[in-house]
């Protein structure tokens, strides 16, 4: 009895680390409501207990393990509405990587029990050894977890990788099922003598696995990280050019100061003070047009709408702002580049298309009580194709091209907003909400 508790206990630890990976990754706790933490503890508690019982009967059960995976797919799918791909990639991946563990200390188990390994641990066993392969099994997976969650990736990311994670977690399930052959042949032929050999095959393949899927992971990072820091440079290089500009401008003032004043002078000894007004006004017009734009109160935002804004000028695009200061701007500044500054690149990139004279931006920011909005609409001449109501891209080489709209998504989701793409009389507008 003591047995079949500590089982399920052990089972119900395993479901709670299942959901301290997803809080580290793609799931914000923080948000969620009291109906959605009773899912949570629901199934938990519900898969804590079958997980139990059926351990109590069998080291491992193909069945049970699709059971897991569904029933916990169906109970996040409840609470996660988007990415739905990458949280049942992650839930896969997860279980397979515990019941691979848990053939790892079973291959050492039978070393030593040998033949008393399937009695002790694998069939109907109920016992304390199987309890102590399993605890052990789940620290390992915990220590696994903390340092994934202590790194902190980003979710935009997570969800880039989707692609590299699916395949990961499908080599692992057929990992898993070679395996699970292995150890039953193993029991049924009396070959407990290679259980050696086996389990340090299985703990290679793993750690080989989680060394190339951690140095895939950070190229990715790293080039990510890289396109944010060319971004700032250009914006930091945008500002100097400014300021080089304004410099320049006062080196011309103060040359011309002793003429100004010559001139000043005259219409002073003339008594013409409408004059004198209309000098010091076409100065002050030359001299000192430059201002400080200052639209959402956030300094990288604010720098990358006016360097995107003098973009747009240069190519003789009218960019018309209108945006209402916001205190809490929400997004990190890797994020505020990656969604401001693709959603007005594509807009850039829209208008530089059409033949049409009149090119214009506009870009409209707002916040409504708790909520912020983001519309930025631009004229086209060709309606674009959709695909599952997102536009694609027009331009050649499509593996190479809409990874701009992925990045914003990307942070678009991550806050649990809604994106929207419109297009009514050859105007294409997109529209977030947070």
């Amino acid at each position: 009895m003591g047995v079949g508790i500590m089982l399920i206990l052990i089972s119900t630890f395993e479901i709670w680390l299942l959901y301290q990976l997803l809080f580290g990754t793609v799931l914000d706790k923080e948000y969620l409501l009291k109906r959605e933490w009773g899912i949570i503890w629901g199934n938990i508690a519900v898969m804590g207990v079958l997980l139990g019982i059926n351990r109590s009967l069998t080291f491992f059960s193909q069945d049970i393990f699709v059971i897991c995976i569904v029933f916990n797919c169906i109970c996040i799918l409840f609470i996660k509405k988007q990415h739905k791909k990458t949280v049942v990639v992650i839930i896969i991946l997860y279980y397979t990587v515990t019941a691979l563990v848990d053939f790892f200390f079973a291959f050492m188990g039978m070393m030593i029990l040998r033949q008393e390994f399937d009695r002790v641990v694998y069939s109907y066993a109920n016992s304390w050894v199987e309890c102590i392969l399993f605890t052990c099994s789940r620290l390992l997976v915990a220590g696994g977890i903390s340092i994934v969650n202590k790194r902190k990736l980003e979710e935009l990311y997570i969800y880039e990788f989707q692609g590299i994670l699916l395949v990961i977690a499908i080599i692992m399930c057929v990992m898993l099922r070679k395996y699970q052959i292995l150890i039953v042949g193993m029991i049924y032929e009396n070959r407990e003598n290679e259980a050696g050999i086996i389990g340090i095959s299985l703990v290679s393949i793993l750690l080989l696995i989680s060394f190339i899927s951690g140095l895939f992971l950070k190229d990715k990072v790293l080039k990510k990280e890289k396109e944010f820091l060319i971004m700032r440079d250009e914006m930091v290089t945008q500002r100097f050019h400014e300021l080089e500009s304004v410099m320049e401008q006062n080196r011309q003032l103060s040359h011309d100061l002793k003429n100004h004043f010559i001139i000043l002078r005259g219409y002073g000894k003339e008594g013409n003070c409408e004059g004198i007004c209309n000098y010091i006004d076409g100065v002050e017009k030359e001299y000192f047009s430059v201002k400080v734009y200052s639209w959402i109160g956030n300094p990288v935002a604010d720098m990358l709408i006016e360097q995107k804004r003098v973009l747009a000028e240069k190519e003789r695009i009218v960019f018309d702002i209108d945006i209402v200061p916001i205190d809490d701007w929400p997004f990190t500044d890797n994020e505020t580049c990656s969604l401001l500054g693709n959603l007005a690149d594509n807009a850039i990139d829209a208008c530089k298309r059409i033949k049409q004279e009149d090119k214009w931006i506009s870009l409209q920011i707002e916040k409504q009580k708790q909520f912020l909005f983001i519309r930025i609409s631009n004229p086209i001449d060709v309606m674009p194709a959709m695909k599952k109501g997102r536009p694609v891209s027009v331009k050649q080489d499509k593996r190479k091209h809409g990874y701009g709209l992925k990045s914003v998504e990307r942070v678009v989701y991550k806050y649990n907003g809604v994106i929207t793409f419109q297009i009514e009389q050859n105007i294409f507008e997109v529209v977030i909400s947070f």
